[in-house]
């Protein structure tokens, strides 16, 4: 097994990283514009587009890790027999890497947990990788664990809270820049939890966020055939708003990819939608009046890149209209998430 290590070169901070860091994600923005806004009640969305005739990198080949588990090259599994909280395992037996995306929640073993940064997985390969509990109150196996043909993984599982997601990408950021490390604080990602499950009464034996996400599955269904994939235009991600604010972004450098994992993706913004008076935080917060003023905040913010756990670079966004995650490699982005600044 190879476990997982601090990148033994210091954070590099610049928004013109070497090495296809800083510049992967200049470029993909460079090269990316903004649709035609997609809407359902409180949730807009405007898709990205890749410019026509803008070059594209090549890039690294890559499925999701959904897709890898349904056709059986990839499991999860603890790290041991004890287990770990903050760690699992993951073997790739495929001859392609396998993505893992920020937020991707893994059910089973013995509590689900999900993913602290995107990661790619080489192929042919085993790594353990940081997460985060997201089901306080169950210490014990279902089945044999995430493995496919377990009683565990459930490769349709919904990505965690976008809303959620970025108050622990924000602990990740500290956790890189002191230690290397991708510590996202657990006691406050069980604290988001149970928020959740108490603001919106649902009952829960474990304190499951897979229990708070299952009550609102009705809500979600009805928002989600609003929205579309432009595949024919190459889409590549989307800008989103709940009400009057744009809240994130989510890209993938693949447009096939992202086509797969929209639907995981509209999930972690669809939620907070449904919710929005319950979960909206009421700090001071950057507030931007069209995407195109979020993409340019984001093409200027600074950014510190380290290596990654698996293949690539780890690039951290935080500015004082912006913050957000990215994840690059071989000189092209494979994932940025990134949301309006909301001061703690």
């Amino acid at each position: 097994m190879k476990l997982r290590k601090p990148p033994t070169d210091p954070p590099t901070h610049s928004p013109d990283a070497p090495n296809g860091n800083g510049d992967a994600l200049a470029a993909f923005l460079r090269r990316s514009y903004v649709g035609s806004r997609q809407f359902h009640k409180a949730l807009s969305l405007w898709p990205l587009l890749p410019t026509p005739g803008a070059a594209e990198p090549n890039g690294l080949d890559y499925v999701p890790l959904a897709d890898a588990l349904e056709d059986g090259f990839v499991s999860v599994r603890e790290v041991d027999a004890s287990g770990h909280v903050p760690h699992v395992c993951v073997e790739n037996r495929a001859a392609t890497a396998v993505l893992i995306l920020f937020g991707e929640e893994l059910r089973g073993a013995k509590q689900n947990r999900v993913a602290n940064a995107s990661f790619l997985l080489p192929p042919k390969d085993e790594r353990v990788i940081d997460v985060s509990c997201v089901e306080q109150g169950r210490w014990g196996r279902r089945g044999f664990g995430f493995a496919r043909g377990g009683a565990a993984f459930e490769g349709s599982a919904p990505m965690l809270s976008s809303a959620i997601r970025r108050k622990m990408q924000k602990k990740v950021a500290l956790s890189r820049a002191r230690t290397g490390t991708y510590d996202a604080d657990q006691g406050e990602v069980w604290e988001s939890v149970s928020q959740r499950l108490v603001r919106s009464e649902v009952r829960s034996d474990t304190g499951a966020y897979a229990d708070y996400a299952r009550s609102r599955e009705r809500d979600i269904d009805e928002i989600a055939k609003s929205f579309h994939v432009l595949e024919d235009a190459g889409q590549l991600g989307f800008v989103a708003a709940i009400g009057d604010e744009i809240v994130g972004l989510e890209a993938v450098g693949r447009g096939d990819v992202f086509a797969r994992v929209f639907p995981t993706l509209l999930h972690a913004y669809a939620i907070d939608a449904v919710d929005a008076e319950q979960v909206r935080e009421r700090g001071p917060r950057a507030r931007f009046d069209r995407p195109e003023a979020f993409l340019a905040a984001l093409a200027s913010a600074p950014v510190n890149s380290g290596a990654s756990l698996a293949m690539g670079h780890d690039l951290r966004l935080v500015s004082d209209a912006v913050e957000g995650c990215a994840l690059v490699t071989e000189g092209a982005l494979v994932h940025l998430t990134a949301f309006a600044h909301v001061e703690s």
